[in-house]
């Protein structure tokens, strides 16, 4: 008697960059159990994360505006955004999560704004490690760090 083995379906989320071209870069982005850390140049797509089917949940982004990714230095100029609703996802499909300033909230320069709550939650809980001691002002849409560590130099 022969045994049939039954693979489960695959469901994966990938992050769409909806910007035309000379837009920002999607530095970063984070929905559900998937954490986008390759940046994803306009007009591009991520490579497809695997995740589970889940209700709508929502999305995170951070923008690097100018930013060249082929520079080994970080972005110097950061936009946060958050989707407004939440995007879900069945059992089996693959969600794409489009980014613009028509899905997501918090970019200035389209007259978008988060809260400062908001913006607070992003730095602090769903990019600590991007942002450490950082702080957003929503009004402006920008980030400030604080300054690089000097290795212990006197």
């Amino acid at each position: 008697m022969a045994l049939a083995a039954c693979e489960p379906p695959t469901t994966s989320v990938v992050v769409d960059n909806d910007f035309g071209a000379g837009g920002p870069i999607v530095y970063a982005a984070y929905w559900e159990n998937a954490s986008f850390a390759t940046p994803v140049l306009p007009g591009a797509m991520s490579s497809p994360m695997t995740t589970v089917a889940t209700s709508a949940e929502t999305a995170y982004v951070v923008l690097a505006e100018g930013w060249d990714p082929s520079s080994p230095s970080a972005p110097t100029s950061y936009v946060l955004l958050q989707s407004p609703g939440g995007f879900s996802v069945a059992l089996g499909d693959t969600l794409h999560i489009p980014v613009s300033d028509q899905t997501f909230d918090g970019d200035c320069a389209s007259g978008s704004h988060l809260t400062q709550q908001q913006a607070d939650f992003i730095v602090d809980y769903v990019f600590p490690s991007l942002f450490f001691g950082g702080h957003y002002d929503v009004g402006t849409c920008t980030m400030t760090l604080p300054p690089p560590a000097d290795g212990g130099a006197d």
